[in-house]
């Protein structure tokens, strides 16, 4: 049975070569010019474990340079408002000392010459700067928040901010254009839902005081604005009185938290390289997509699997239930998980081999491994 890993961002070049190739995130490539990471890798052997190794070190290289590159950007980019005054002192310096032309003309010569010298904001502020005047936005409220703290120095504390915001912009998108006094009650929904759904570098969900901390901070932002700037019309603040899950809830989930995709690749590499049996990196691929445990799949016959979907209208399943070679204590692990993927797949490959052997309904898919002893050597 041919044995092959899935690996992400790679592609095979002419020379025998592997090049990693990963895009950047449109922030960065705006910024660098560059629209991909792409390194030729060292290692041309797949399957082994140094190349599985190269890779995981690659995509933490990408991870760098996009996370670096992010916080440059972070550190130059101005708020609405922030522009809006730069634009203002852009309009007086240009204005300053001009003899013999009313403001209007001077505008209008200005403008008329500058060609591509000015972007749209300076241009706007140039004609008419009350009209151009941006609304307060949340990255406003940020940028106030800071310097009235002072914190702009302070590290950790900027740390905290800016992983709040950044969670805050796949919530609901850029805070440069959300203004303060268009915030709903759907925003402090949408930053919830963000938060619970979020998982980090080793695949776990963030615990519950995690979520209150990073949204303490996320409300104090706008409490701090609303409380010292004036708006037109009242700003309420969606982030308060958030309905948090309890602990029981978080844990459940991590106990069902998925596999980060390196790790995936990682230890099916492993298994590629190192299992003495071939049948075992089978077991595996179908235990990464179905969520099965071990022994549900080393104790499978051969007519626990419908590859073919003839039970189950057309979709490929695995029957985890009772049978010669495994009991089952509590009937509610008994279920039905569709075949996707490279379970699927690998799951075909094997059947037809043990089919070739002459196995039947009623016999192991993995004899090396189902024992009526109720044990699994796998």
């Amino acid at each position: 049975m041919a044995l092959s890993v899935e690996i992400k961002h790679v592609t095979k070049l002419k020379n025998g070569s592997y090049l990693f190739r990963r895009r950047l995130p449109a922030k960065v490539f705006r910024a660098t010019g560059h629209e991909f990471f792409e390194i030729t890798m060292r290692s041309k052997d797949p399957s082994s474990e140094s190349f599985v190794k190269e890779h995981a070190l690659l995509l933490r290289e990408w991870k760098a340079l996009s996370d670096t590159y992010k916080a440059s950007i972070k550190a130059t980019e101005l708020s609405p408002q922030q522009a809006y005054n730069e634009a203002l002192k852009k309009r007086a310096e240009l204005l300053n000392g001009v003899v013999g032309l009313s403001e209007a003309d001077a505008v209008s010569v200005i403008l008329e010459h500058s060609g591509d010298q000015f972007d749209s904001l300076t241009r706007r502020v140039l004609a008419d700067p009350k009209v151009a005047k941006p609304a307060y936005t949340l990255a406003d409220a940020r940028v106030k928040y800071v310097k009235d703290k002072g914190i702009g120095s302070n590290i950790k504390k900027m740390q905290r901010i800016d992983r709040a915001f950044d969670r805050l912009e796949e919530a609901i998108g850029p805070p440069k254009e959300i203004a303060l006094v268009d915030l709903k009650k759907k925003h402090g929904e949408k930053w919830l839902d963000t938060l619970k759904d979020y998982r980090q570098a080793n695949g776990q969900p963030y615990a519950v005081d995690t979520m209150k901390r990073m949204t303490n901070d996320l409300k104090a932002v706008v409490n701090h604005a609303i409380t010292f700037v004036d708006f037109d019309k009242p700003v309420s603040n969606p982030f308060t009185k958030l309905p948090f899950p309890s602990k029981e809830q978080i844990k459940a989930v991590e106990r069902k938290a998925s596999m980060p995709d390196d790790m995936m690749h990682l230890i099916t590499a492993r298994i590629a390289q190192r299992a003495r049996v071939p049948d075992l990196l089978t077991i595996w691929k179908m235990l990464s997509v179905t969520g099965c445990r071990l022994s549900e799949v080393g104790f499978l016959q051969m007519k626990d699997i419908d590859l073919d979907g003839s039970e189950s209208e057309g979709i490929p399943v695995v029957h985890v239930r009772p049978n010669e070679f495994r009991r089952i204590k509590d009937l509610a692990t008994m279920r039905t998980l569709p075949l996707v993927g490279r379970g699927l797949e690998a799951a075909r490959q094997h059947a037809a081999k043990r089919a070739a052997e002459g196995a039947g309904p009623g016999d192991a898919l993995f004899p090396a491994y189902a024992k009526v002893t109720y044990h699994c050597a796998a």
